[in-house]
């Protein structure tokens, strides 16, 4: 064999070779992101062209995301302001995270794939302390702070709901913290790891389904118990949400009393560990219980 076809066929073994090496990588990356259905609103950081447009979002990770991009103009090492989940209610539900672009694909249609990297991500990567979350007292919420502390976070836009889940809740030694977005969960949950969390499907900026996957595809989050609430009270509401990792799915109104028992199974409370136990009951045996 001549000594050109030996170096083609030995630079072919090379890339062969260094994309078997990536591919784990790339599956593993793919694994911790989560598809769902959510609006984002990207606009260019310093550009001599700026630009502002409201995307769909592909895939969600804990420290970037993948979206549809419907116009060119994007490139590899570009920043962003970038507000996801965006929602066209008020402004003050919208905050921006810097990020930059990692990778831009282009799409049958004209579209484009973009992926960015939130840079808040490499701060945590390195260390870096984020500022505790503290949520609006006027929704009867405490501060919350990295603290171990038997929080129960809940999604309840209803003031009367809500009131009567941190009451019943509360009684049990819980520290209850019980905000009216998804968006305002989400702050919470950068800092916080609950011993339950309560949402329902039908939420408004952000389906309950999807608050659920979000958690069960973050490392830090994915052993949380999620209660999930319908009032639509479908057997396809109840089937998705089993299938993306809730431990039950209970028609809305509620009795406060099951709700209270289904919290208590999954999360002993801190006044009745005596009752109650001091370690979870599976997702499994929940229904059995109830």
């Amino acid at each position: 064999m001549s000594s050109t076809g030996s170096t083609v066929e030995e630079k072919a073994k090379m890339r062969a070779a260094s994309a078997g090496a990536k591919a784990p990588e790339v599956d593993r990356r793919r694994r911790r992101r989560a598809k769902i259905s959510a609006q984002v609103h990207v606009k260019a950081v310093n550009s001599p062209e700026p630009f502002e447009e409201v995307c769909m979002s592909v895939d969600v990770s804990r420290d970037g995301l993948l979206f549809t991009a419907s116009r060119p103009g994007y490139w590899k090492g570009q920043q962003l302001d970038v507000v996801f989940p965006y929602s066209t209610a008020a402004a003050a539900l919208n905050t921006a995270q810097r990020a930059d672009i990692v990778r831009v694909a282009e799409q049958a249609g004209g579209k484009f794939q973009v992926a960015v990297h939130f840079q808040a991500a490499k701060s945590d990567a390195t260390g870096a302390q984020r500022p505790a979350s503290h949520v609006g007292a006027a929704n009867g919420a405490v501060p919350v702070t990295t603290k171990e502390q038997s929080v129960v976070l809940a999604v309840e836009p209803d003031t009367r709901t809500a009131e009567t889940m941190r009451n019943m809740l509360t009684q049990d030694g819980y520290t209850v913290v019980i905000v009216p977005t998804a968006q305002e969960a989400l702050e919470v949950l950068r800092t916080t790891v609950p011993v339950v969390f309560i949402a329902e499907v039908e939420a408004t900026d952000m389906s309950g389904h999807d608050l659920c996957l979000i958690i069960k595809r973050n490392e830090r989050l994915q052993r949380v118990p999620v209660i999930l609430l319908t009032r639509s009270a479908q057997p396809a509401d109840y089937s998705a949400s089993h299938q993306l990792g809730a431990v039950v799915c209970m028609a809305k109104p509620f009795q406060p009393e099951r709700l209270q028992h289904v919290v208590r199974l999954v999360a002993p409370p801190p006044a009745m560990k005596s009752v109650y136990g001091a370690s979870r009951v599976s997702a499994s045996n929940i229904e059995r219980a109830l």
